[in-house]
């Protein structure tokens, strides 16, 4: 026999390529940490609460692309990933979540921190089980891990206290499978059809364009269509392009949006679909029909991406595009870059988020990685920001508060030789600050910016906009710099417009965490 069940797990893990585990330790799963502690093939990474660790692990997987591990006790552990698988679920992100459970004669029993984990991970995880024979183990695992990746969800399998110490045989387990790419669902005569009527085409680009950002980048150049990054794919192509109409949102909505005849979707989120005119002919492309738009009354093309894009190439090859159209587009692309760079001269105080943004463009790395929170403050980046080839990261359904930490030190553990930048608001960090801990531990060098205004501004301004008048929406907000080199953090509050371009540049330039807090002024996006 020679090993047991927590061994074997970690084990396979390690075959399958797992480098990082996520979690916080527990009564349930000390056999595993055990475990841990005695393998080197696997980096065990303690955060400060297991939603950090699920989000981590939901960061790491949007980086690599492959699944991001966490791990929790029973109970209340259990419970506290559920915040980022459930991000992980939505965005269609691969993870495993391994979570302990008591021992098998106490299931279904009133002991202590006992709950069918199964029914409440069962609406966020592509597959969810118990596992209750050390015999099963290896299979069990190897189901989930093949789900997860091959479908792009979480996984979570609960394993009692007493099957994680189970004696169990080494047999090898064969490779991993994943299923083939599927075909093409969806009349794709008829778009060529009506793509080849169109004269004024645009292309928003999702999430799922990104690997194929050739290809797409040719059709566009094909049809003369401009395009434009959707949020979860802003740093898709260099913003230096002429067709590159910037992003889409309450604070910038490209003009030439509605004099568009034609509407080009490519895994877009649904974040961008209420900006789409009524009256523009949409075709949506994207790998699963879950994910179609009905109400935009589209064209649908599912499946292989790869394939559809390449016989839409193929299919509009003699198309010749709109040179008036193409004109339009580059000036609109001339006058936006004009418009950001003059912001980085913005005066007065508190500072304006359009400066922050501004002045951001000229000290990012090119192979920055950055990490968008939810808040106000995300719109004027997607106003403001000069994309070079940056990796941008945003939920596009969960939208948890809090999110952006964890997931940029997720982001920052998988790629380790890039700068990893955070933006978040005030709301946010104070609901995940404590991770700012687990960044000093492991030496995570991460730039967290806050865009500090003392309010929910979001919230405040949509009420103000339904003539409500706002409520609950002010935030106590402590020093943030104090907080950050309290924990061992680099701690840099700004009030002063004339600092910001230095401190930014000091910030990026440190090798270790820092915490830029930014007093930045009520400033409404004007189409919030």
């Amino acid at each position: 026999m020679g090993q047991t069940v927590a061994q074997l797990l970690l084990k396979l893990l390690a075959q399958w390529g797992v480098k990082n585990i996520y979690g916080v330790s527990g009564d349930a799963i000390l056999p595993f940490m055990d475990a841990l502690g005695k393998q080197e093939e696997i980096k065990f990474i303690s955060t400060a609460n297991e939603q950090g660790a699920s989000f981590m692990a939901c960061g790491e997987a949007r980086v690599t692309g492959r699944p991001g591990v966490c791990l929790a006790t029973e109970g209340p552990g259990a419970i506290n990933l559920l915040n980022g698988v459930a991000d992980a679920y939505r965005d269609g992100v691969p993870m495993l979540i391994i979570t302990g459970q008591v021992e098998t004669s106490k299931l279904s029993t009133n002991t202590k921190q006992y709950f069918e984990q199964q029914q409440l991970f069962a609406p966020v995880t592509g597959l969810t089980t118990l596992l209750t024979r050390p015999e099963s183990a290896a299979e069990t695992l190897k189901v989930a891990f093949e789900k997860a990746t091959g479908d792009s969800v979480p996984c979570h399998i609960s394993v009692p206290k007493d099957i994680f110490l189970s004696p169990v045989k080494d047999y090898n387990i064969p490779d991993l499978g994943y299923p083939c790419p599927p075909g093409i669902s969806g009349n794709i005569a008829e778009a060529i059809k009506a793509m080849d009527y169109c004269h004024k085409p645009i292309i928003i680009t999702g999430k799922a364009a990104i690997a194929y950002k050739d290809t797409v980048f040719q059709l566009a150049c094909r049809i003369g269509a401009g395009i434009i990054p959707a949020q979860g794919a802003r740093g898709i192509f260099p913003d230096t392009e002429d067709i590159l109409l910037g992003g889409l949102g309450e604070a910038h909505i490209p003009p030439l949006l509605q004099q568009s005849d034609c509407i080009l979707l490519i895994g877009a989120s649904p974040y961008e679909h209420k900006f789409i005119p009524a009256h523009v002919t949409v075709l949506q492309i994207d790998t699963r029909p879950q994910n179609i738009a009905h109400h935009l009354r589209a064209f649908a093309l599912t499946g292989d991406v790869a394939l559809i894009l390449m016989e839409l190439f193929e299919g509009l090859s003699k198309k010749i595009p709109d040179s008036n159209w193409q004109n339009e587009i580059k000036k609109h692309h001339d006058n936006r870059l004009e418009m950001i760079r003059s912001e980085a001269n913005l005066s007065g105080k508190p500072i304006s988020p359009r400066k922050v943004v501004s002045l951001l463009n000229d000290v990012l790395p090119e192979d920055a990685v950055i990490a968008i929170d939810s808040g106000e403050f995300m719109h004027w980046f997607d106003r403001s920001f000069i994309a070079k080839s940056q990796k941008v990261i945003i939920s596009d359904y969960w939208r948890c508060m809090g999110s952006g930490l964890p997931i940029g030190l997720g982001a920052k553990v998988a790629s380790p030789g890039k700068k990893v930048i955070v933006l978040t608001g005030d709301g946010c960090f104070i609901m995940t600050m404590q991770e700012i801990i687990t960044a000093v531990r492991y030496s995570l060098p991460v730039v967290v910016i806050i865009f500090n205004n003392s309010n929910y501004l979001l919230e405040k301004h949509r009420m103000q906009k339904k003539g409500m008048i706002p409520f609950g929406v002010d935030v106590r907000t402590p020093d943030f710099a104090l907080i950050a080199k309290a924990c061992g953090a680099e701690g840099i509050r700004l009030e002063e417009p004339d600092m910001l371009k230095d401190a930014l540049g000091k910030a990026v330039a440190l090798d270790r965490p820092a915490v830029i807090d930014i007093i930045v002024m009520d400033e409404m996006p004007r189409f919030i």
